[in-house]
């Protein structure tokens, strides 16, 4: 028998072989895997669901920080602002699910955090083509850093229903939105309106245009009605105008400047900030902000920081936060912030964002 033979005899014997076990009782045939494949419909991050057409991008942030704060609250013994050391640390993950249907996009949102202990739903809605319903929250952040937001109330969230038209040409949207004002409960079972009470609505606008080479511009409006028998709140009405500018190849700045009647009082406020992308991986900024009461004392807010990325998606952040004695409320006694006198504050932070 040549080396041929004894090599075509050897071969065939294996596949005998493997075929006859392949057949043996007992043995389960392999499962089909179904590999998740990436889906590039809706940007950066989204993937099918196994077996379905529809793409899920899962996000989120986890960020500790140190605190100091000059001031920072009223001590009610000795009546005298105190200084505080405080750590605190946060998160945050969010789900957006969407796929295609004969009605347009059909999108579903849903966010939870970890807030001082506690774990919250934060928004939730969903989206056809131009509708949302469900509880939506505004944008009010104005600077860059972790200040939070300067105007208060467009820092709300509510459920509701919203219209929105994104796809007029150019960048150009319009939308509309209509919102529980009565919270009290829960902002995720408000009261709208009970029998002898007035209904509790929020109204708001908003146009704008998005995606150009100078960067964005929006102008919002609001009106906000209370039943002043039971809450003893009063109707507001806001406007606000916003523009993000690209103003050289790695500075950007944002100005906002909104005007705000709260019947018994109102306000006009106006801040910038810029920020400036040093290298890959550092960022500088700083903002200042003033809102001009009619009746209570006005109020002016400046920041400074800087963020490192210490890899991709691990960030450092130094920060400085200056405030003036914080205004005060609408009943002309206590400050808005807790304190009556000007206070600074010093922020390290570490964020995880993915």
């Amino acid at each position: 028998m040549n080396m041929k033979t004894l090599l075509g005899t050897a071969a065939g014997l294996m596949v005998a072989t493997g075929a006859y076990a392949a057949d043996l009782p007992g043995e389960a045939a392999p499962v089909a895997v179904d590999y998740v494949k990436v889906c590039d419909a809706y940007g950066k991050g989204f993937f099918y669901i196994p077996g379905t057409d529809t793409c899920l991008k899962m996000s989120g942030r986890v960020r500790s920080r140190v605190v100091y704060q000059d001031g920072a609250t009223i001590d009610p013994v000795t009546g005298k602002d105190t200084d505080s050391v405080t750590f605190k640390t946060d998160a945050r993950v969010q789900f957006d699910a969407r796929s295609e249907s004969d009605l347009g996009t059909v999108r579903s949102f849903f966010g939870i955090k970890l807030d001082k202990g506690n774990i919250v739903a934060d928004d939730a809605f969903i989206q056809v083509g131009y509708l949302t319903v469900g509880k939506m929250g505004f944008n009010a952040d104005v600077f860059y850093g972790d200040t939070a937001a300067i105007y208060g109330v467009f820092d709300q969230s509510s459920t509701g229903i919203q219209l929105m038209v994104d796809d007029l040409g150019g960048g150009f949207y319009v939308g509309a939105a209509v919102q529980s004002s009565d919270t009290t409960v829960s902002k995720w079972t408000p009261t709208v309106w009970v029998d002898g009470r007035s209904a509790e609505l929020l109204y708001s606008g908003r146009i704008g245009i998005k995606g150009q080479s100078w960067g964005a511009f929006d102008v919002s409006a609001l009106y906000q009605t209370f039943d002043d028998q039971s809450t003893g709140y009063h109707d507001t009405f806001a406007v606000r105008a916003t523009a993000d500018l690209k103003l050289l190849d790695k500075l950007s700045t944002r100005i906002t400047g909104a005007y705000v009647d709260y019947d018994i009082d109102s306000y006009a406020s106006i801040a910038g900030a810029l920020k400036y992308q040093a290298t890959d991986a550092l960022a500088v900024y700083a903002g200042v902000a003033g809102s001009f009461w009619d009746k209570s004392d006005d109020t002016i807010n400046a920041q400074i920081g800087a963020d490192y990325a210490l890899s991709k998606g691990l960030i450092l952040t130094a920060e400085v936060n200056y405030l003036t004695d914080g205004g005060q409320n609408l009943n002309n006694k206590t400050s808005y912030y807790g304190n009556t006198d000007d206070s600074w504050s010093a922020m390290l932070k570490l964020t995880r964002n993915w």
